[in-house]
């Protein structure tokens, strides 16, 4: 792939290929059916519309073969044999990349981008060993808890596509970009040159290619844990397994990080490891922490668990994605479930500081709000803290809404909840009252005490009855520090 030569002209002639654009030319039962991979009721939508747009919509969205009349009128500036020979359409006038525009999220600018991959289901391709993904479920996950400021410089470690690299670059930051495949730099190459912005690209695995320390480091690695002898059936699959024993490419991740951040730098990253507890029972709960705190070391750190299953539905699924059917999936799922060396294997969102300090670990396997986005890492610092220095500290509430249940007749509620940012947090009496005064007058000490004494409670049974929803509450963003 060698489209360089006409990227420029490429990004003129989809400047109306927006989301709203796409939309359209689908129509509504096309947009719902590429969310389910099925392309044939957009191109029959498309079909039916006049124009530039429904052309490229069928060309580089749905993977339809276009006449050279409709080539000509879809990309005018770009001659067909040229478009052949640079590697962008097939000599039956197929788009060799996936092109679709992403809607950026506010925090990120807002906007979007034209994000370029490699085809997949929904143009009727099975995953490649070196297929690049596109925008995806995992990546905008990510996006949600990184931000990015000018003169930052960041490090996208294993960028695919180059999406994260792209927003890091839009909010004026310097980034370089690291892969295992040239064609994944190729593609976030190109990503950068229809965008009109500039990313530093490295060949290499993990941190080899960057000895230089980033205030910023963002990473969705391939982090499928898959045996070798599954791999030995299927072969291995760059954009989700790297070739590696176990959960071991996330601990390398970890281990390396603090060598790779200034003293006041933060990395993002997702990630899969096993957990030597099954999912529904009891031990679960503390068993799915242990590997990472190893890893983690003393460093400052906030883990969020947002998923775990067993390793026979991991198995389906991953098996699913790569399109393996017939005797390979039953001699790859036989494997796999021999050798994946665990009873659950988690998934999770971690960010980690370069230094020392408080661990937060939650395990939230609910929808996501913004309380994962705007100042998430300030807010699990702040509920990181010791008791004391948390006591110290002057609260206020942050978009609070709170629900009181009653049974008819019954003075008392039966259940009290307290929602804002996509969350919504069960709490007792005294939590709720404690929330209550929270106006950033009263130190959390003083609201103890004085609920302490309205209720005849001694303060050390009020600072255990309400403390641990106090940091639950400051790490969803419902309650903030006034500074």
């Amino acid at each position: 792939m060698n489209l360089t030569g006409v990227a420029d002209r490429l990004r003129l002639e989809l400047a109306d290929y927006t989301v709203a654009g796409v939309n359209t030319a689908l129509g509504r039962t096309g947009v719902a059916a590429i969310e389910r991979e099925q392309r044939v009721p957009g191109i029959l939508h498309a079909s039916r519309q006049p124009g530039r747009l429904p052309l490229l919509v069928k060309l580089f969205l749905l993977g339809h073969a276009l006449t050279a009349e409709e080539y000509e009128v879809a990309l005018p500036s770009i001659p067909l044999e040229e478009a052949i020979d640079t590697g962008l359409v097939t000599k039956d006038i197929k788009a060799r990349i996936a092109l679709r525009p992403i809607a950026v999220p506010e925090r990120h600018g807002g906007g979007e981008l034209i994000i370029a991959s490699d085809l997949g289901p929904l143009q009727g391709c099975s995953p490649k060993h070196d297929h690049v993904m596109p925008v995806g479920g995992a990546t905008k996950t990510l996006a949600a808890i990184t931000s990015y400021e000018p003169g930052q410089s960041v490090l996208d470690l294993g960028t695919g596509c180059g999406y994260h690299a792209l927003l890091a670059a839009r909010a004026g930051a310097r980034v370089v970009a690291t892969d295992v495949s040239e064609r994944a730099l190729d593609f976030a190459r190109l990503n950068a040159a229809l965008a009109g912005l500039t990313i530093e690209t490295r060949l290499g695995s993990l941190y080899e290619p960057v000895p230089e320390r980033f205030d910023r480091i963002v990473t969705n690695p391939p982090f499928v844990v898959t045996p070798p002898s599954v791999r030995e059936i299927i072969g291995t699959y760059d954009y989700r397994d790297a070739g590696v024993d176990g959960d071991s490419l996330l601990t390398s991740i970890l281990t390396g990080v603090g060598d790779h951040l200034t003293d006041d730098g933060v990395a993002w990253m997702l990630g899969n490891w096993l957990v030597d507890a099954e999912v529904d029972s009891g031990e679960f709960g503390v068993a799915w922490q242990d590997p990472v705190r190893e890893w983690l070391g003393d460093r400052e750190a906030w883990v969020v668990l947002r998923d775990a299953t067993d390793p026979a539905q991991y198995a389906e699924m991953w098996l699913r994605d790569a399109g393996i059917t017939g005797s390979a999936f039953t001699m790859a799922y036989c494997s796999w479930l021999k050798e994946i060396n665990a009873e659950s294997v988690a998934f999770g969102y971690i960010t980690v500081g370069a230094l020392p300090g408080p661990q937060r670990l939650e395990d939230y396997r609910g929808p996501i709000g913004d309380s994962f986005a705007d100042a998430a890492w300030q807010n699990r610092r702040l509920a990181a803290l010791s008791d004391d220095a948390l006591m110290s500290k002057h609260l206020r509430t942050n978009g609070v809404v709170e629900k009181r249940l009653h049974t008819p007749g019954q003075a008392d509620p039966w259940f009290i909840a307290l929602s804002g940012h996509g969350r919504e947090i069960p709490v007792s009496a005294e939590a709720a009252g404690f929330v209550g005064a929270c106006d950033g007058e009263l130190s959390v000490a003083q609201i103890i005490g004085a609920l302490a004494g309205l209720l005849d409670a001694s303060t050390d049974d009020m600072v255990h009855a309400v403390l641990p929803t106090v940091r639950e509450l400051i790490g969803a963003g419902l309650l903030v520090d006034i500074g």
